[in-house]
């Protein structure tokens, strides 16, 4: 397996969470006093290709993909630099989707005939997760300390979560009502999140380790929803969406409750990506201007990011992930000096820039 380092901000050649008095805190978010960010410069990825950025470890390493040099690799993206890994052999796509804090990454590697998912050790060493007997592709999303996985096994049969030991054997987890099913992350005591086939739609399912799938539900007045990620208490984040597919961010925590994150001022979509331990989320929403980067935090409610760093030549646009000493990974794109017709930022094919925010006194 090969890789290498580009050098700081290279050009890369391709276009328990909080109680619900915390959460009442969430919708007085103007009165909380902010927290302020400072911002680190990581990669500008040309448009032109599709481009991942996932959430990140204990050391700030995010996780992606992108196209390098005629290939769609693996790429880690952390201070000093963005380094460029292959997957499988032979592969020419390869996707990283997570990572922990040992530096163990997990992803998929397309090869001639099919998908298949794989984890890399933090020495470099990479070896297959194989499908379900009788399918024909995998991919990992997720892996926990443990260096367990989660994600999907496809074949005649469609998408099926599933989860791999740390010596990499597969199992299926128990769907709903038959149909397709995707794990999306995992704790680790071995719960796992993700989305599954009610018979009516996609809902948002955990799996408690060694138990049945169980529906976690929807915001009221939603169609379907799935669940992203989870935290160490077992409070699970992600989207609850509309008949016509608008998605809104939810919470749901460990007691059970089903919570409505909100939306920026001026918008009505938004998506939780990411939780830490101390019920902290990461995501996007809309708003008056577009769509941006959001925090939210028991102390300080739902927040743009772009509000809580130094003014900067950039728009983040989303938080992918937030590690447990509050680091964000985000991406967006230059500012631009117009707008459209309908006042939004015009970032038709702009650059994505990724950064590093690291919470104010932190180490830069």
């Amino acid at each position: 397996m090969s890789s290498y380092c580009l050098p700081f901000g290279a050009r890369l050649p391709w276009k328990s969470i909080a109680t619900f008095l915390a959460l009442a805190l969430c919708l007085v978010a103007g009165s909380a006093s902010a927290v302020t960010y400072t911002i680190l410069d990581l990669a500008t990825l040309d448009e032109g290709a599709t481009v991942v950025v996932r959430g990140m470890n204990a050391s700030g390493t995010a996780v992606g993909g992108g196209r390098v040099e005629g290939a769609h690799r693996g790429l880690l993206f952390r201070r000093g630099g963005v380094q460029a890994v292959d997957g499988l052999p032979g592969s020419d796509h390869t996707v990283v989707f997570g990572i922990n804090d040992l530096g163990v990454v997990v992803g998929g590697s397309n090869s001639a005939t099919s998908a298949r998912a794989f984890l890399r050790t933090h020495t470099g060493a990479v070896r297959e997760l194989a499908p379900l007997a009788g399918d024909a592709a995998s991919t990992a999303f997720g892996v926990n300390h443990h260096n367990e996985a989660a994600g999907i096994s496809s074949g005649r049969i469609g998408e099926r979560a599933v989860v791999w030991t740390a010596a990499g054997a597969v199992s299926v987890l128990p769907g709903v009502s038959g149909a397709g099913s995707r794990a999306r992350a995992l704790n680790d005591r071995g719960d796992v999140v993700g989305v599954a086939d009610s018979g009516a739609g996609p809902r948002a399912v955990v799996w408690p380790r060694g138990g049945p799938a169980l529906q976690i539900g929807a915001l009221p007045g939603r169609a379907t929803s799935e669940a992203i990620a989870v935290n160490a208490g077992g409070d699970i984040v992600g989207y609850s969406a509309d008949a016509a597919g608008a998605r809104r961010a939810t919470l749901w925590t460990s007691g059970g409750a089903v919570v409505d994150l909100g939306a920026l001022a001026g918008g009505d979509m938004s998506q939780a990506l990411a939780i830490n331990n101390a019920g902290h989320i990461v995501g996007t929403s809309t708003s008056s201007v577009g769509s941006r980067a959001c925090l939210w935090t028991p102390a300080g409610g739902l927040q743009d990011l772009n509000a809580l760093i130094a003014p900067s030549s950039a728009v983040l646009t989303h938080a992918t992930g937030i590690n447990q000493t509050g680091a964000i990974v985000a991406f967006g794109h230059d500012a631009v000096s117009h707008t459209d017709h309908d006042g939004h930022d015009d970032d038709h094919e702009l650059p994505l820039r990724v950064f590093l925010l690291l919470p104010s006194g932190a180490k830069p």
